[in-house]
């Protein structure tokens, strides 16, 4: 009988303690992480008090829209960045190749060329992106950077050319679609990407791209392809407001999709709202400053400290590598949930998406490993000497390439070689005696390893991608093993 009077009284304490309106007015202030809250003798809320929640929940806002918004924000930057280098019509193409012609792009590689467009099928209506034959890897993503289907090697046409038929949200699939692959997106602009391969194939494929309205069909236009020049425009997310303008600019054009319903309220409550002038209150605008700046900082964190919220992402379990693309990215959707986290992280500080990204078919598309900090678990250092010990034969049917980013940028390194990447394709690569490769990061190349180096700038953090083209089993199921990067000293 005791024990359970004892437990009656405890329950009719916390019972007391929940719902007894006295019992909580006892308590006048809280002392809490964002500060203490002060309530009167009934309980309610001071006008100080209130007015801290209230801020406190408008950078709560800020900060998780700014999240959100990573993808949108991202492709808005390559879309400008055509622009600046020369794309004047919806159907304009720009191509970006080299340490020079590629340098602002995100997380890019110079290994191969880049052909990017951006209709907004809105104005154009339907297009056809005619594809020719060759080893060309093309995604289709919505504006939001989902893959909506694959094409050239990885694709159903396997790299046999193919017609693309490109419709936005609203628009009927033509009745004589026959030849075409229709994909069908759920923005107005579309983003499309591809890869040409081999660098000695770009002269013929380059000029056999065509992207054109399809109503124009029968009488297609001369497509515009241009190339980016050696002025950069780089595609890193803009700083406190611009940020915010930047995705303004993507809210007005796009329709709102059923899953971003709550941001978009959450963005409402800025001075943000489809269908009206972005003009924030000065109370608005020192909120979203502020959630700029620590969105941006939680960006970083959560891309290139990711293993601190979970082992996840990890090549291997001995190993400092993790998986750039986590499987759910590309789609942006998993079993019982949509992967904000890792959207977020890759959308910092890469850019496009396809599912061959996260092939498991060896010999077919792509994979990424990333490193941030070395053996011991420090940060890349620019000012230090560090090697990676290639074993030999690395698992790539294609190529396989290292790759070297300003981490303030997430473009290439910049150097006065002009040279980011090192790799299999690297002229006078040297291998040693067991067909193992030692790569050398640091100012000045250590001696006798000139052509096994990338230089890095002292006071300029940096990270690595590490490229399979043409990924084998041995990388897929993580049983080929890569050294961690070792600071040399």
């Amino acid at each position: 009988m005791r024990k359970i009077s004892t437990i009656s009284t405890i329950l009719g304490l916390l019972g007391g303690l929940v719902f007894s309106g006295p019992a909580l007015s006892a308590e006048k202030t809280f002392e809490t992480r964002i500060g203490t809250l002060t309530f009167d003798e009934r309980g309610m809320p001071t006008e100080s008090t209130s007015d801290l929640l209230f801020d406190w929940l408008d950078f709560q806002y800020g900060v998780q829209s700014f999240l959100w918004s990573l993808p949108y924000v991202g492709a808005q930057g390559w879309l400008e960045a055509n622009r600046f280098h020369g794309a004047t019509s919806e159907t304009d193409m720009v191509a970006y190749r080299g340490y020079e012609g590629s340098m602002g792009v995100l997380t890019p590689t110079s290994n191969v060329t880049y052909v990017f467009a951006f209709p907004n099928l809105a104005k154009t209506g339907p297009v056809v992106w005619e594809i020719p034959p060759g080893a060309i890897v093309g995604s289709i993503m919505d504006f939001s950077q989902r893959a909506q289907g694959d094409f050239g090697l990885p694709g159903p046409d396997k790299g046999k050319g193919v017609k693309l038929l490109i419709l936005g949200p609203d628009q009927a699939i033509p009745a004589d679609a026959d030849g075409y692959r229709v994909i069908q997106l759920p923005t107005v602009t579309a983003m499309m990407g591809l890869r040409i391969i081999n660098p000695d194939d770009v002269a013929e494929l380059s000029p056999k791209l065509k992207l054109y309205p399809f109503e124009k069909r029968d009488n297609p236009p001369t497509s515009k392809l241009t190339f980016a020049g050696k002025e950069s425009s780089f595609m890193a997310q803009p700083k406190g407001m611009a940020y915010w303008e930047r995705l303004n600019t993507v809210i007005q054009r796009e329709p709102v999709e059923e899953r971003n319903r709550f941001f978009m309220a959450m963005l409402r409550s800025l001075g943000m709202e489809k269908g009206k002038s972005f003009k924030p209150n000065e109370h608005q605008s020192k909120i979203l400053e502020a959630a700029a700046l620590v969105g941006e900082k939680m960006a970083m964190a959560n891309a290139f400290d990711h293993f601190k919220r979970g082992d996840v992402a990890r090549y291997r379990d001995d190993s400092h590598w993790k998986w750039v693309i986590e499987a759910d990215v590309p789609k942006q959707r998993g079993e019982h949930y949509d992967p904000l986290e890792e959207r977020a992280a890759y959308t910092y500080e890469a850019i496009a998406t396809s599912d061959a990204m996260v092939t498991k078919t060896p010999g077919v598309g792509s994979a990424y490993l990333g490193m941030y900090r070395d053996s011991d678990g420090v940060w890349l250092d620019g000012g230090k000497t560090y090697r990676l010990h290639v074993p030999p034969k690395p698992p790539a049917k294609q190529f396989w390439s290292e790759t070297l980013y300003d981490a303030a940028t997430r473009s290439f390194v910049e150097n006065e070689t002009k040279v980011a990447e090192i790799g299999s394709r690297t002229k006078g690569l040297k291998q040693n005696a067991d067909g193992s490769v030692d790569l050398y990061f640091a100012p000045a190349a250590p001696k006798g390893h000139e052509s096994n180096w990338v230089q890095t700038a002292p006071g300029k953090a940096w990270f690595t991608y590490f490229r399979f083209y043409g990924p084998l089993e041995g990388v897929l199921n993580a049983t080929w093993s890569l050294p961690d990067i070792e600071r040399v000293k």
